[in-house]
């Protein structure tokens, strides 16, 4: 029996023991690694991620196992929900070419509005947001159903773009057009919050806030802003009502 093999079935009673253990899962994908049982050493590998995010490790051992297998964007992506490491930045660099590769190549396989799209998340995640700005209303002018699921689908990419520029009069023309169509929208819902409050519109933003709560109770992002909304509301009321 090899090394590994030993070594798999001592991190696998342990396990058996106390089968939420990061540390144990990162040590057995590392052994199912090298086995190349690669889709259970990926499994082990994404638990302890889960359990676990400030362990390095388990981004590692993950994304060598997706390189292996072929498919270097998930790996990339999976080593930038990482925390700050060096081998994390090591690692990413290594597979960041290949990755790139494969995503360039998977854009060219599209056409029309879909490949522009694509071509526009791209560039949004280079940090160039006035090209992606430029290509996503490109990509819009291509569809001929402007409340295709796809065409929606641009024009909160858009909105986004707009909210990164602080156009927010943008984003609440194009978030707007999308709830219009799909009212419960969370991510236009929530550009449109967003950008409600700098026009100073915050009863408005108040309503979508509730609306987005009424939905999802708890909502994180929501519910942080109700409470300051309300505020900002209330304060709004008091000037207008000349301070009383």
């Amino acid at each position: 029996m090899s090394s590994a093999s030993k070594a798999l079935e001592s991190y696998s009673a342990g396990l058996n023991v106390e089968p939420n253990h990061a540390i144990l899962l990162s040590n057995r994908a590392l052994c199912l690694h090298k086995l190349g049982r690669l889709e259970e050493a990926l499994t082990d590998a994404k638990r302890c991620t889960a359990l676990q995010p400030d362990l390095f490790k388990g981004f590692c051992r993950g994304a060598m196992v997706l390189k292996e297998l072929g498919r270097p964007c998930e790996a990339l992506e999976l080593l930038r929900k990482a925390p700050l490491h060096p081998e994390v930045e090591k690692l990413s660099a290594e597979v960041r070419p290949a990755a790139e590769a494969a995503e360039e190549a998977r854009i060219a396989s599209l056409s029309g509005a879909e490949r522009r799209k694509e071509e526009a998340n791209a560039m949004f995640k280079k940090g160039l947001v006035d090209q992606a700005l430029s290509l996503y209303s490109e990509a819009l002018s291509m569809c001929s159903d402007q409340a295709s699921e796809l065409a929606l689908t641009i024009r909160n990419n858009r909105a986004n773009c707009y909210n990164q520029l602080s156009n927010f009069e943008a984003v609440v023309e194009d978030t707007s057009f999308i709830l219009d169509r799909q009212p419960d929208n969370l991510k236009a819902l929530i550009r449109r919050i967003i950008a409600f409050e700098p026009l100073e519109k915050y009863e408005k933003a108040l309503e979508d806030a509730w609306h987005v709560l009424r939905h999802i109770p708890g909502h994180d992002v929501a519910n942080r802003l109700q409470h300051r909304l309300g505020k900002l509301v209330r304060d709004s009321q008091r000037e207008k009502n000349g301070g009383a």
